[in-house]
């Protein structure tokens, strides 16, 4: 590291409360860890699950439909004389927490409906989590405005963790290995038959889910201290113009102000939401239904170091937020175009699905899981990269940031259903 990138960090991380970091973390891990973590868990639940290699289809359309949270809360808002995002989030937080904790004892719980039998807990347990993820866009994030600059990194980067964190313990969890094939005889029959054979993980699913449903709990306890901790209520400001109904802090030193001289261009303004929308079309709505389709094929280890790696790839990829300066309008569309790219490759794959290219090689495992990583390290890029250039906004810049996110992935999940027939051929 270089002295110009050691006074750079240095700068970054003088000026600032390192406990109001923490809870910032904390607060956007909350965002999506409940969903993030039962799609860690697929490798596991897709053996036993009654949906099998279609069911992180229906997760996706499952989590599109918790849009109806981020709807009401907007016409709430709107028609509402008391609105007070503070309490709303209390509640949102905790019905995620206390949702997870139920699903690790319900999780494997099935129903039959219309002759057919569906993992009803399962999926209506995770649309309680979703609709914390689905709201968090334009609640969670529009009120980290109220806090410094510098605090909004922290939670971006938290919410990218809220991927990492459970890939981190899945992979300590393990799935054991690709299955293998033993010979089974039915009492009283002589018949040989050769069943799949897949190995026990080193701790349970219901114990993953009390974990995450844990680090609920605690992100609900760092909001609580944000509100109420001294040293976090003085690291607050105050927006000068702001058309926001989020509650600001009239005592915050002047010197901590936004700039009400901040400006940007309609056209820039207008492309860098439809950007937004864009990355959430892909990383919220196509590529998660159509990640087993285009994994699996390759084998459960590849899939597995899929899932979990490429989680961690985006809080990675959102971590350079503290060293580097803010990117440019034309570097992010240049990455826009490689993630594209490399999106229509793993779709490629799916579509070729069960026997895409180079199956049988160690080439075509590390491509596929090269790619995934790719993927999520782009799309946690570009999105600290749009998040941070409307962070300065004194009008609603990152509320419209949420709404890009949550139409972008609304939009992405309509297509969903046509990976979900393709499991037909299975």
């Amino acid at each position: 590291m270089n002295d110009k990138t050691q006074n750079m960090l240095s700068q970054k991380l003088s000026n600032r409360r390192l406990i109001v970091d923490l809870l910032a973390l904390m607060f956007g891990l909350g965002a999506w860890v409940g969903v993030n973590g039962i799609y860690v868990q697929l490798p596991l639940l897709v053996n036993s699950a009654p949906e099998g290699w279609s069911l992180p289809a229906h997760m996706v359309m499952l989590v599109q439909f918790a849009n109806l949270g981020p709807i009401l809360y907007t016409l709430y808002i709107k028609y509402s004389k008391w609105a007070c995002d503070k309490y709303i989030t209390y509640i949102v937080l905790a019905a995620g927490a206390l949702s997870t904790f139920i699903l690790a004892f319900v999780y494997n719980k099935t129903t039959t409906i219309f002759g057919n039998e569906h993992s009803t807990a399962l999926l209506s347990l995770m649309f309680v989590t979703a609709i914390v993820g689905c709201t968090s866009s334009v609640l969670f994030m529009p009120y980290m405005r109220n806090y410094r600059e510098i605090y909004l990194v922290s939670y971006l980067v938290g919410e990218g963790l809220s991927g990492f964190v459970p890939s981190v313990v899945a992979l300590i969890q393990g799935v054991g290995g690709n299955p293998e094939c033993l010979n089974s005889t039915k009492p009283n029959s002589d018949k040989v038959e050769f069943l799949p054979f897949y190995p026990e993980p080193r701790f349970s699913s219901q114990a993953f889910f009390i974990f995450i449903g844990t680090l609920l709990f605690l992100c609900y306890l760092a909001f609580l201290g944000l509100n109420n901790l001294a040293v976090a209520v003085g690291e607050r400001v105050k927006h000068p113009g702001s058309m926001e109904t989020l509650p600001t802090d009239t005592r915050a030193p002047p010197s901590y102000k936004t700039n009400s001289g901040w400006t940007m261009s309609k056209q820039v303004y207008s492309y860098l939401l439809i950007m937004m929308a864009v990355v959430c079309f892909l990383s919220n709505g196509t590529l998660p239904s159509i990640q087993s389709y285009s994994c699996l094929p390759y084998g459960n280890v590849a899939y597995h170091l899929t899932v979990t790696l490429s989680s961690m790839a985006g809080p990675l990829a959102m971590c350079l937020g503290f060293v580097i300066k803010l990117p440019k309008v034309n570097l992010l569309s240049c990455l826009l175009v490689i993630l594209i790219g490399l999106s229509g490759f793993v779709c490629f794959l799916a579509v070729q699905s069960p026997t895409p290219p180079l199956q049988n090689s160690w080439i075509g495992e590390f491509l596929v899981v090269l790619s995934w990583i790719l993927i999520s390290g782009l799309i946690g890029f570009i999105k600290l990269g749009i998040t941070t250039l409307f962070r300065p906004d004194p009008g609603r810049g990152l509320y419209y940031t949420g709404v890009a996110t949550q139409i972008g992935s609304l939009a992405g999940a309509i297509i969903t259903p046509v990976f979900g027939d393709a499991s037909k051929m299975y």
